[in-house]
């Protein structure tokens, strides 16, 4: 085991660029998560990089990731992704046989440790990463490990294995999105010792049917048909779990992801006519759903406009450099997320570094800190509120509706919620 120096860096040095990117993240089922027993979190791969740090920089808890070997072959990176907390899983395709069977032994290993201190680790279950809202085939891994831990312990550690699911709004280089994790109902090996035992290719299929099932339910799927539906649908849960202040949300999720998943044609045809409302009186469905705004961000926003808006102008630009120098440099887009992260983040280190140069020479005292502070969050601030306009401006084509409209959209609204209510 290594020093872990980098993570604390690495967290500290996210927070910036996670502010920009996320603006709000939701944890639903967090009890599933438990504290006392060591955790394997089995969870889908839509963002590469990024889905690590959700998990290992937000979540609150003591999570470490496992990523592609290919990543770890040579020293350097090795020891640094390692002090982030990150951990080697070989494929196939990520080395020759020998060295990727001594990486996943010395994985195992650490893992094995880790276990027996009840810390979290996360594996991504599909086994590789692409941007988009669809699930991939799951691998073996998963029980792999299940069955490895149990063996190693003699059958007596008690691992749970605990299906997850992540959702985001939309994917780079969109910013200010929305993140939805679900923590299922966890997967006690301890149940299935027998069966580890008699049946490992058993067990390895009724744990993969099990993290399945929990995709299905939790994972918003709009690859195939009624694409722009579900992507509507996703847009209008969101909206109804909005809440102005908070970043971080536990526990209060509403609405069935299953039931955007399901689809029909029937259904379809609801809310493709609540879509032709709103295009037709130039509203959002924010606007209908009476979502809040978050006014106290625009408030700090216009309160510190003398210098956080230029800091918001020059991170801007520095975003779309980001973006513009990944996408000429990387053709895979897997790499991209990771490289992009990277990049935002000493992005907002030379921000917070010349923010502060300037503010100390242009400022007495000690007031180069709070333009520093104030500058840098206010930026952050006018993310929020420039993001939120269009659903400020569509607010003011709402309130200009007659009633009669107002009423008959409204209640198109209700019945797609309605729809949506429903539970398993």
């Amino acid at each position: 085991m290594v020093n872990e120096w980098m993570f604390h860096f690495v967290r500290n040095s996210l927070r910036l660029p996670t502010g920009v990117i996320i603006r709000k993240i939701h944890f639903d089922g967090i009890e599933n998560f438990t504290k006392d027993v060591p955790v394997l979190l089995a969870c889908n791969h839509p963002n590469s990089f990024f889905d690590g740090v959700i998990f290992e920089h937000i979540s609150g808890r003591r999570v470490y990731t496992l990523a592609r070997g290919d990543a770890f072959l040579k020293p350097k990176p090795n020891y640094m992704l390692r002090s982030m907390r990150i951990l080697p899983i070989f494929r196939a395709r990520d080395a020759d046989a020998k060295t990727a069977r001594s990486g996943n032994a010395r994985t195992m290993d650490e893992l094995y440790e880790r276990f027996k201190l009840k810390h979290g680790i996360l594996i991504f279950t599909e086994g590789s990463a692409y941007p988009e809202k669809a699930i991939r085939p799951l691998k073996n891994g998963t029980a792999g490990i299940a069955i490895e831990m149990a063996k190693r312990s003699n059958f007596t550690m008690d691992l749970h294995v605990v299906p997850t699911a992540l959702n985001y709004t939309s994917f780079w280089p969109h910013i200010q999105k929305t993140v939805h994790v679900t923590y299922e109902k966890p997967i006690p090996i301890m149940d299935y010792v027998e069966m580890i035992k008699n049946d490992e290719k058993g067990f390895t299929q009724m744990l993969n049917s099990k993290i399945q099932a929990n995709f299905d339910r939790n994972v918003v799927i709009t690859k195939g048909d009624f694409t722009a539906e579900k992507e509507f649908l996703h847009e209008v849960i969101v909206n109804e779990n909005y809440e102005t202040a908070a970043f971080k949300i536990n526990d209060r999720w509403k609405l069935s992801v299953y039931k955007i998943n399901q689809m029909n044609a029937d259904f379809a045809e609801k809310v493709n006519a609540y879509m032709a409302d709103l295009k037709k009186h130039k509203v959002l469905d924010s606007n209908v759903g009476n979502r809040g705004f978050d006014y106290l961000s625009a408030l700090l926003a216009i309160v510190t406009m003398g210098w956080s808006l230029p800091i918001y102008f020059i991170w801007l630009l520095l975003f779309k450099l980001n973006d513009r120098f990944v996408h000429r440099k990387f053709k895979n887009i897997v790499f991209r997320d990771a490289v992009k992260a990277l990049v935002g983040m000493l992005q907002g280190i030379g921000l917070v570094i010349g923010v502060a140069v300037t503010a100390a020479v242009l400022t007495p005292s000690y007031w180069w800190l709070l333009f520093t502070i104030s500058g840098i969050y206010g930026a952050i601030c006018w993310f929020r509120t420039i993001d939120a306009f269009p659903h400020l401006w569509s607010e003011l084509q709402w309130l200009g509706l007659s009633d009669n409209v107002k009423k008959e959209i409204t209640k198109k609204r209700e019945g797609i919620i309605d729809a949506l209510s429903n539970s398993l």
